[in-house]
């Protein structure tokens, strides 16, 4: 396919690297020179130095035959009204980012006549993700499937847990409700399990199956936390409004330390469920004074990443259960790997996941269509939901006569109303719509990319 990005910051450059990688051609336009080596070295992206609202631009970079437009510049407006010009110059299809909430909510009634395909809010995609985190106590990380029918939890084996030392052949015969072992971080090195892999004490674990089976796989794990209660979030920034928002619906006792006097001005009139302190949350006294000792979760969301990951390895150091870290940039990850920080979220990733399955699903084939596309664990492996039709060769196949390649697992098959966490005896039908978990490297745009 032939996509144009309008705008090249972190978005930019990380769809740009992601959508190259899956084999499209790809054209960056921003009006700043670019500094980025692997981008400007990489021989599958185009750059153009231009002014992305010039129709003569846009027409250079071949907005005619272009198949998508992704405006991803700072500002919202120019990012509706990149999308409307790419349209009118006969663009197929365009995403446009847009972050204000009183833009956000008026875009579904005017999607159409602004010719927008989809829009993106990386900051309260973000805000979601880490509010679905918190619902599931130890969790370091979830997202759903079939609408939300199914969950994948990513949780981390401790010391204490019944699981350490039992083969997944084992662990399936012990649990009263069935979970899917999908995938097992090691020593930064990714499995996709068999039968005979045994689980370790630090294994990072990746678990499918429905709620009621997750909590009841909990339990027997020894895994279960302490239910959200108390939450302080550092920064006040338009995702923590988001995030607030969420958490207080819900019950949760909600504290926010914002710098910015003028700003907690603003909060105290957005958040009247939530309490507002003005103050650093470096400021360990302070923190202190708010009782972080007693809260059950912590999270950073102010603007520097440095901030957020110091102020995160101090409530790691004092054993709050849960913290949680905003991370913009991807070359921080070494760092706060080694941080030990529970869970970090990257709103550009999240938003990236959500085009990169929006563009595979422009690409349907007739033996299947992809409903949507999650990368974990620094990009090592995927999850990707499939809806099976006609063409998949697959069909009314056992699963344990299946010939599959290798480090590809299938985790989940929705049949009518029915959920399936497979067993080899299991088949795939057509109109089945099913999670396969892969290693990121098997390149899965097609069902039948999963066979040998």
């Amino acid at each position: 396919m032939k996509i144009i990005i309008a705008g090249v910051g972190k978005l930019g450059e990380y769809l740009a690297k992601e959508l190259s990688d899956d084999g499209n051609d790809v054209i960056i336009i921003d009006e700043k020179p670019i500094n980025n080596r692997d981008i400007v070295n990489n021989e599958e992206v185009f750059y153009i130095n231009g002014n992305c609202l010039d129709s003569n631009v846009l027409i250079s970079a071949g907005a005619s035959t272009a198949d998508l437009l992704i405006s991803v510049m700072d500002k919202d407006e120019k990012n509706i009204m990149c999308s409307f010009l790419g349209k009118k110059l006969g663009v197929k299809r365009t995403i446009a980012r847009v972050r204000t909430p009183e833009y956000a909510s008026s875009m579904n009634l005017l999607k159409e006549d602004l010719g927008l395909s989809m829009t993106i809010n990386p900051e309260f995609m973000t805000a979601t993700h880490i509010a679905r985190i918190l619902s599931i106590p130890n969790a370091m990380d979830t997202i759903s499937f079939f609408k939300g029918r199914t969950i994948m939890v990513s949780l981390k084996i401790k010391e204490n847990s019944t699981i350490a030392g039992l083969s997944l052949v084992s662990l399936a015969k012990k649990l009263k409700k069935r979970v899917i072992i999908c995938a097992i971080e090691r020593n930064g090195e990714i499995i996709i399990p068999k039968g005979n892999n045994k689980l370790e004490i630090g294994d990072k674990i990746h678990v499918t199956g429905t709620r009621d089976s997750i909590l009841s796989f909990l339990r027997f794990a020894n895994l279960v936390g302490e239910k959200n209660k108390k939450v302080i979030i550092s920064g006040g920034s338009t995702t923590c409004v988001y995030l607030a928002k969420m958490l207080i619906e819900t019950g949760m006792d909600v504290k926010i330390i914002e710098i910015s006097e003028e700003r907690c001005r603003a909060l105290s009139e957005l958040l009247p469920g939530a309490l507002i302190i003005n103050g650093d949350a470096s400021n360990q006294d302070l923190l202190y004074e708010e009782d972080i000792e007693n809260c059950d979760s912590f999270i950073a969301l102010t603007s520097l990443d440095e901030e957020n990951i110091i102020h995160s390895m101090f409530a790691k150091s004092i054993n709050v259960p849960n913290v949680i870290t905003k991370v913009n940039h991807i070359n921080l990850d070494g760092v706060v790997e080694k941080a030990d920080i529970d869970t970090v979220v990257t709103p550009h990733k999240i938003a990236c996941n959500q085009i990169v399955g929006y563009v595979r699903a422009m690409q349907n084939s007739n033996n299947s269509s992809i409903e949507s596309i999650y990368k974990f664990d620094d990009g090592k492996f995927e999850m990707l939901e499939f809806y099976v039709k006609h063409g998949f060769k697959g069909l009314d196949t056992k699963l344990k006569k299946l010939k599959t390649t290798d480090n590809v697992l299938i985790a989940a098959i929705l049949r009518g109303r029915n959920i399936i966490f497979p067993s080899g005896d299991d088949e795939i039908k057509e109109r089945d719509t099913i999670v396969i978990s892969a290693l990121d490297d098997k390149n899965i745009k097609d069902i039948n990319d999963i066979l040998e």
